[in-house]
């Protein structure tokens, strides 16, 4: 016998389903909406659904699966990436709820064209259809697809509203930042909220102020669906929120710090959630109570062979994690890194995540990476880091972080980035990270730099130059120049110098404190003018020489 699961977890036709457009929407015109939209479908297997708007999104969803059609949930809406998907799965057509072009058939959903007909109009799917296909990050590399069965999904939008203590009476009203399209986002943010009996709000805010106003608009009790990025910029920003109820994060390790400023400042408690595409949410924990994380109700978790087992519950079947776990006991656990994330150098291991995480915990970084590029050939494979840090130059970030981790994972090079390739989940793409590391673009200066530096009584030019008087030799100067532009340049591994020129006007002595200014030329070129005390001792220009001679 077939088991059929309500799409919906509200108490009758006229309870609130979702805040839009400043106005509460309820269940009798969502199942409209839906009837309408499913009548309209063209004959196809699948949909893409792209729509931003979450109420738009949980039309879609269910029309589609009315029509037998499952869902595809894309990681990204590139072009490229959608083409792919057409050329995959060939039977499709595109939901969306915006006027932008796009290739294929297109069905744009238009909320509120019909209205209520009176008639019962029940929305139940058997446990075993498949109602949507959600796809990996690509964080690790190429998107994987993964299957979502209904009965897996609605189990587990109703165990997390338990689990949150999210009460349907009066429903609260749950606000993502997270798209509706990413695992998490379609879990927190529209499956919870469906099968929780809450309010869905439509919105996806981006900025502070978006995620303020967006809360804002609503008079009843708030959930705040987001991730570490979206949470540092509300800090950041300064701007105050109305209040909530509880803060969701994932996507992405959230300091410790993060959430207890978060908590002190919004007086809400701020849970994070454990998950990966796979099997879904699984864990959970209030981030300043500690590392240990404890298992949803209902999951059971086993090490076999290194790697840890997820079944029970939601989870179909048993679900692997790609994440190195400690279990703990039979419902907790500690998350030790990635194992993707695992990075061995000359004998010494560390991971990617505690990279990053010693490299934004620095004064002054907004956003860092770290990124280990493919082994090619027999060239020397070295770790780069990306930092948006305004303010610093990268020999102060190189000295804070040399004081953080050991010498031999200190990044060759680090440069510095107005941003990173951040997806709309707050997730760095290994994709992106490597067009990063590969643009050879980024070695110029944008704008003068100044990079101060002395040299050691000690230094064992002194001795020969001169006794009794020593100076600093002119090829002494100029290596620190050299060494200065290449730092700044975030090219370590550069072949060669030309020095154009170079006027030596005053000498430097031991421990005389320089001023080296470097002026942007052309490519990895540079003006140089090297003072002591006001006063310039060399000035001239150079070019370093790129490893592929660039």
């Amino acid at each position: 016998m077939t088991t059929l699961i309500p799409f919906l977890g509200h108490r009758d036709e006229n309870s609130p389903l979702a805040w839009r457009s400043g106005r509460i929407v309820s269940v009798a015109e969502f199942l409209a909406d839906v009837q309408a939209l499913a009548q309209h479908l063209p004959t196809r297997t699948h949909a893409i659904n792209l729509c931003r708007d979450r109420y738009c999104f949980s039309v879609g969803l269910a029309a589609a699966m009315v029509r037998g059609q499952v869902n595809l949930l894309p990681a990204s809406q590139a072009l490229e990436s959608l083409r792919e998907l057409q050329r995959e799965y060939r039977s499709v057509c595109l939901l969306v709820d915006d006027d932008q072009m796009r290739d294929g058939e297109t069905v744009r959903i238009s909320p509120g064209a019909s209205s209520p007909s009176g008639k019962p109009f029940e929305l139940a799917f058997a446990a075993e259809a498949i109602a949507a296909v959600t796809f990996t990050s690509g964080s690790t590399g190429t998107p994987v697809p993964s299957p979502k069965k209904w009965g897996a999904l609605a189990l587990g939008g109703t165990t997390a509203a338990s689990h949150f203590g999210l009460s349907s009476v009066p429903p609260c009203v749950v606000l993502g930042t997270v798209p509706p399209q990413h695992m998490f986002g379609l879990e927190a943010t529209i499956i919870m909220a469906l099968r929780g009996g809450l309010i869905m709000h439509s919105d996806r805010p981006f900025f502070p102020a978006d995620v303020a106003a967006a809360l804002g608009s609503v008079a009843a009790d708030r959930v705040l669906v987001s991730t570490p990025v979206h949470l540092r910029a509300l800090l950041a920003s300064g701007i105050d929120l109305p209040a909530l109820q509880l803060v969701v994060s994932a996507t992405a390790p959230l300091p410790p710090a993060t959430a207890r400023e978060f908590e002190e400042r919004f007086k809400v408690e701020v849970r994070e959630v454990y998950g990966f595409t796979e099997a879904g949410m699984v864990a959970t924990r209030r981030t300043i109570d500690g590392p240990r994380w404890t298992l949803f109700p209902g999951l059971s978790m086993r090490q076999v062979g290194g790697r840890t087992v997820i079944s029970g519950g939601h989870v179909v079947g048993e679900a692997i994690s790609g994440d190195l776990i400690e279990q703990i006991d039979e419902k907790h656990f500690e998350l030790l890194g990635r194992g993707a994330d695992l990075v061995n150098i000359a004998g010494k291991r560390t991971s990617i995540g505690y990279l990053d995480h010693q490299l934004c915990a620095i004064a002054g970084v907004e956003d860092g990476a770290f990124f280990m590029p493919d082994e090619s050939g027999d060239s020397v494979t070295r770790l780069t880091a990306f930092a948006v840090a305004p303010g610093l130059t990268r020999q102060q970030l190189t000295e804070a972080l040399s004081q953080r981790i050991d010498p031999i994972f200190l990044p060759r090079p680090l440069r510095l980035v107005d941003v990173l390739p951040r997806d709309a989940n707050g997730k760095l793409p290994r994709s992106e990270l490597a067009k990063l590391a590969g643009s050879r673009g980024m070695a110029r200066l944008e704008q003068p730099v100044v990079v101060h530096r002395s040299i050691d009584a000690d230094h064992p030019a002194f001795p020969g130059h001169f006794p009794g008087d020593p100076i600093v030799p002119g090829v002494v100067l100029l290596d620190e120049i050299v060494d200065a532009l290449s730092v700044e340049l975030g090219c370590t591994d550069f072949t060669g110098v030309t020095v154009h020129s170079a006027k030596f006007l005053r000498p430097v002595r031991p421990g005389e404190r320089m001023k080296i200014r470097l002026i942007p030329a052309e490519g990895m070129s540079a003006r140089f003018v090297c003072s002591v005390g006001g006063e310039t001792a060399v000035n001239g220009s150079l070019t370093l020489s790129g490893p592929n001679g660039q």
